[in-house]
């Protein structure tokens, strides 16, 4: 609906990161706008460290099991 009607809203969206929080080649969700031709743009949320690290590690982790899972 989002898209359709090109609302431009906020959503929770699975996307690839391209160097956010300092994190690279692995698709985590985030707060995104998004409208009718798709992905505008990524809403930043601000981090402590803690939870940027605990976000690194939640990324290495699915990075691991991928490499598992497709060799």
């Amino acid at each position: 609906e989002v898209i359709l009607k090109d609302e431009r809203s906020i959503l929770n969206v699975s996307s690839l990161f391209h160097g956010e929080y300092g994190i690279e080649d692995v698709v985590m969700s985030m707060p995104t706008i998004v409208r009718g031709r798709g992905i505008e743009t990524k809403v930043p949320i601000p981090l402590n460290d803690k939870e940027i690290m605990a976000l690194k590690n939640s990324a290495e982790t699915l990075k691991r099991i991928m490499d598992e899972v497709m060799p």
